[in-house]
């Protein structure tokens, strides 16, 4: 069986996000050129630098230094330095990265630098009491999601409900929830998990391991 990996956080210090795509110009109104239907997700931002400056601020009002922020992935865009720019912009000094399909420029050297405290496809995670799976993925099972552990991910921006329970964490799903782009606090995207249905497949049910 998967071993969850103990985080050493409370739960109220942790927090969530994903799809932040700093620098990407084409998920910025003002400079994207994508054409109907692709560029109804654009968001309506005057400017790339005012865009950037939103997600920073976003994190930096929500998360503390000290706290635990949890990347689903597609971290940045443009020159590899944009990665190192949105990182040293950003407070917290504690944040797991889940690869997303645009984190092709990132690697573990990022992790042995301190930039980030790990560099991964898919984590299984406790904190506390909680368990749950981060990966920038949805998906339909996951291990022990008949257990009643829940899923966080990204990639869809919004605009995908999976089954069973799990949330996209990504900033556009939060803006979506709360008008603001900003992560989501574990606690609240937890509850929200809770008041889900688990999906249970096949053989496998709450009394199954």
């Amino acid at each position: 069986m998967i071993k969850f990996k103990e985080l050493p956080f409370n739960i109220e210090n942790v927090y969530l996000t994903s799809d932040t795509h700093y620098s990407h110009r084409n998920i910025c109104r003002s400079t994207s050129t994508w054409e109907a239907p692709q560029n109804k997700g654009c968001r309506n931002f005057d400017s790339l630098e005012k865009m950037n400056q939103t997600i920073v601020k976003g994190i930096n009002d929500t998360v503390g230094k000290d706290d635990l922020l949890i990347h689903c992935g597609d971290w940045s865009f443009g020159k590899v330095e944009n990665i190192v720019k949105f990182r040293e912009s950003i407070n917290c000094e504690n944040i797991i990265l889940l690869q997303g399909n645009h984190d092709h420029h990132l690697s573990q050297d990022y992790v042995d630098t301190g930039y980030f405290w790990e560099f991964t496809q898919i984590g299984f995670y406790q904190i506390e009491s909680l368990k749950f799976v981060c990966c920038h993925y949805p998906m339909p099972i996951w291990h022990q999601s008949h257990h009643n552990v829940p899923l966080f991910y990204g990639h869809v921006h919004g605009s995908y409900s999976n089954v069973g329970k799990s949330l996209d964490v990504g900033i556009d799903n939060v803006f979506k929830m709360k008008g603001e782009y900003r992560p989501i606090a574990l606690r609240e995207a937890y509850d929200i998990c809770s008041r889900k249905e688990a999906f249970l497949e096949s053989h496998h049910n709450e009394f199954v391991t």
